[in-house]
């Protein structure tokens, strides 16, 4: 039975995430993205975790900076090793708690208060973390708005199969289709691929599905 203590601990999470191979496998479906941004650009991860999604962004693009925020603190701080670990400049690097009901509204680790305008974030990724939200489709429009025209939002969401909608109800989670995502986002400005996970992303085909969205206007 799983530990709903995961989300708490992110010794625990990190642990789980690596020895299980659903960090790899996540990583792999994130490098089959294009992602073509040049220069200075600004990556958000809502909801980072121990910053799998927006650490491996910030490899590829090595001018890219990330703006990495949770709920927990504990988690910025695994972010931050694990940054250090795969040589990431700390200066490339901004932590700060954030509930995912405002993701634009941030209190940094030095007790900063930052919100971050509409446009201002070339890359915004999630990881089954809008489902947390108390209006999930509200959270979605405001992920949406913070994005520039061209700009990309990527959610590894929970999808419907039997194992993520399991996993969502062990951790009290809105298992949210994709039909109402693309619908939600649509409306937003964006236009939208669903990409499934394949046979390549084991284990993480069992639970995710890739939704990325672009901003057209």
């Amino acid at each position: 039975m799983l530990s709903t203590e995961l989300y708490k601990n992110s010794r625990l999470y990190n642990f789980f995430m690596k020895s299980l191979g659903y960090e790899a496998s996540l990583k792999r479906f994130l490098s089959e993205i294009a992602i073509d941004y040049k220069g200075d650009i600004q990556v958000l991860d809502a909801g980072c975790g121990t910053g799998v999604l927006g650490l491996s962004l910030v490899e590829r693009l090595p001018a890219a900076k990330l703006l990495a925020t949770d709920l927990e603190p504990n988690f910025l701080e695994a972010t931050r090793e694990n940054a250090v670990k795969l040589g990431i400049p700390v200066e490339r690097l901004l932590l700060g708690i954030s509930n995912i009901n405002h993701p634009e509204q941030i209190s940094t680790l030095d007790q900063q208060k930052l919100t971050l305008p509409i446009g201002s974030v070339d890359i915004v990724c999630v990881g089954a973390v809008v489902g947390y939200a108390q209006d999930p489709d509200q959270c979605l429009a405001r992920l949406a708005s913070l994005l520039a025209v061209g700009g990309t939002l990527i959610n590894l969401e929970m999808n419907q199969r039997w194992m993520g909608r399991y996993i969502s109800y062990r951790y009290d989670y809105q298992n949210l289709s994709v039909e109402r995502i693309e619908k939600v986002l649509q409306r937003n400005g964006c236009s939208v691929q669903i990409k499934p996970f394949s046979l390549r992303h084991l284990p993480a085909k069992m639970t995710r599905v890739g939704v990325i969205a672009r901003k057209v206007g």
